[in-house]
Order: structure tokens, then sequence, then C-alpha cells
């Protein structure tokens, strides 16, 4: 009987152990204000047409799928995919974030993200304005925010 309390004990012990990470309470104005900084730091880089500096905002192991349905797997390759657009139809192009539409927090150190963004100045389109819708999933490591995978909606006219 004795033996049976003390695995009964055991067992409690660690099923609340392993639950600390997940009733523990985050800090979500801190972390929504860096994730709101790595979103700006992205429209800057972009602005800039700066492909090390967009590609800085991604993980090594990223996935990043575009408006064209086009994919793009490590920091590396979608770096070489920001280098050839913008170099060439990018190379004008202004991209700006009208918002931060959410961010929710699964576990502490993984968010999703959806933000709406907008871009001019496409030389394969001129005169026209894009509006887009972008998901993100991001996850803190070593500390910081950084896109792990997303993907990048164009909406259509009258979308909100």
């Amino acid at each position: 009987m004795k033996i049976s309390n003390f695995k009964s004990i055991i067992f409690v012990l660690c099923l609340l152990s392993g639950s600390k990470v997940y009733s523990q309470q985050i800090d979500t104005a801190k972390e929504n204000t860096e994730i709101r900084q790595l979103v700006k730091n992205y429209e800057d880089a972009w602005n800039r047409h700066d492909p090390k500096g967009l590609a800085d905002n991604y993980t090594v192991d990223a996935t990043w799928v575009n408006w064209f349905g086009s994919y793009y797997k490590g920091r590396d390759d979608i770096q070489y995919h920001y280098q050839q657009v913008h170099t060439t139809y990018f190379k004008a192009t202004h991209y700006y974030t009208r918002a931060v539409e959410d961010i929710t927090y699964p576990y502490p150190n993984f968010a999703i993200s959806h933000v709406r963004t907008g871009l001019d100045g496409d030389e394969r389109f001129p005169g026209q304005t894009f509006e887009f819708r972008r998901m993100i999933v991001l996850v803190k490591r070593d500390g910081n925010w950084k896109i792990l995978a997303g993907q990048n909606a164009k909406l259509e006219k009258g979308i909100k």
C-alpha cells in the first residue's frame, strides 16, 4: 500500500512539473512590443532593399510562402530570394505595415500573428498598390523572436 501511494505521489508530481511551462503567465505587453519591433525591422529592411536584413528576421530553419505560392526553405534560401527580387522588380518598391492584427501565444516561446501590409512600386504592375495579410509563426530562441514560418496572401479589393 505504501509503495502504491508513493507511486501516485511521484506520478502527480511529474504531471505538475510538466505542466508548469504551460501554466506560466507571460508578459504579453513585453512580448508584443518585441514582435512589433521585429515587424518594423522587416519593413525597414524591405525599404532599404536589404536582403540580409530581411533574412535576419527569420530562423535558420524558417520557411516562407510568397503571394504567388513560391516556397522557400531556410534563411539562406529566403535571403537568396530577396536578393533576386530586390535587384529586379522590387528594387523601387515601398512596403508598409498597416497593422499587427493579432498575436496569440499557444506557448510562452511560440506565437502566431497576422499582419496587414501594403506594397507599391512593383515594376511588374506599374501604378498599382497591393494589400496583403501575412500570417507569421514566431519562435523565441536565445531571447529573440524570429519568424519560423509564414505565408503572404494578396487581398482582393473589398477584403477587410
